[in-house]
């Protein structure tokens, strides 16, 4: 199983093709990608979206020491803290907008 590089999101129970296109347009947005794929569980298949950073921040760790980085290190990972603040807001977005289908 591929599960993305930032975060697993569940698909809601119905309009799954609505929250989807929501979700891969927020994230276009930012630079991220979203994915949909079906895991398996004991009940039988269910489908969830995997949301991956955009590739330049993939290998990025913003746990770092800090002291011993370059200054292109030290940007990328203050847009990496800037991206996941955006990808927070999809995230509670997407919760208002689909949790009742969840």
């Amino acid at each position: 199983m591929n599960y993305g590089t930032y975060t697993t999101m569940d698909a809601p129970t119905k309009k799954i093709d609505e929250a989807l296109e929501f979700l891969r347009s927020e994230f276009d947005d930012i630079g991220g990608h979203v994915r949909k794929i079906t895991n398996d569980h004991d009940f039988g298949g269910y489908p969830s979206f995997e949301i991956d950073y955009p590739y330049e921040l993939e290998y990025i760790d913003i746990y770092d020491q800090r002291d011993d980085l370059t200054d292109n290190e030290l940007e990328l990972i203050d847009k990496k803290e800037k991206w996941i603040i955006k990808a927070n807001d999809i995230e509670e977005k997407y919760g208002k907008k689909f949790i009742k289908y969840l």
